[in-house]
């Protein structure tokens, strides 16, 4: 049986080799529900960790679409659109909640510049980036851990886990301060309206 360090090794080299597809090469079909998630299911299958770890079901994607997180299908099928979008809620949601997911899907795709393919590319070149840093810092601190030293191994999760979280922290302050300021903007607008509504009315 190989050992944790090798195993682990062996994973983070296929986690290297992971990408989502660009944009231009999701299917070009539209897809029923069932071949939604066969699909994703092979995209995500990297993350893994057992049978019962699931990464996307049918009630996942029938909550999006409720939540608004993702636009309603047409006709019952997805498209690029919606894969692109589905794909982008199933990487954040490990960190933020789905509120905080619509937040940021909303920011990037309605207040910014630029096609929904390029939005979704450059998601992807950074899930890319930032795969590589975490994966060469992992391979650094292995190389001083001898082979299934529980402690050190354990020790090195709680360090990756500590420094998720304090990013994880900072993600979190940055999306609320924003959502302030997004109310403070729009305030002055809401109160101008109901003021030519009411003036309106009388």
């Amino acid at each position: 049986m190989d050992s944790i360090n090798h195993t682990l090794a062996h994973w983070l080299d296929e986690l290297a080799d992971f990408s989502y597809r660009d944009y231009e090469n999701l299917p070009e079909i539209d897809l029923y529900m069932d071949q939604v998630v066969t699909f994703l299911e092979k995209q995500l299958s990297i993350f893994q960790t057992s049978s019962l770890d699931k990464q996307i079901t049918s009630s996942m994607i029938n909550n999006y679409v409720k939540g608004e997180v993702v636009s309603a299908p047409i006709a019952k099928k997805y498209n690029r659109e919606h894969l692109a979008l589905i794909e982008e809620v199933c990487t954040l949601k490990q960190v933020l909640s789905i509120a905080e997911v619509k937040q940021m899907l909303d920011e990037r795709y309605h207040k910014i510049d630029g096609s929904i393919s390029e939005v979704f590319n450059r998601f992807k070149s950074l899930i890319v980036e930032k795969n590589q840093e975490a994966i060469s810092y992992t391979k650094r601190e292995l190389q001083n851990i001898q082979n299934n030293d529980l402690n050190a191994l354990t020790d090195l999760a709680m360090t990756l886990a500590l420094t998720a979280n304090a990013y994880i922290s900072i993600c979190k302050r940055i999306l609320f301060l924003n959502k302030l300021h997004l109310e403070e903007t729009e305030k002055p607008k809401k109160e101008e309206k109901k003021a030519k509504e009411e003036k309106t009315e009388s």
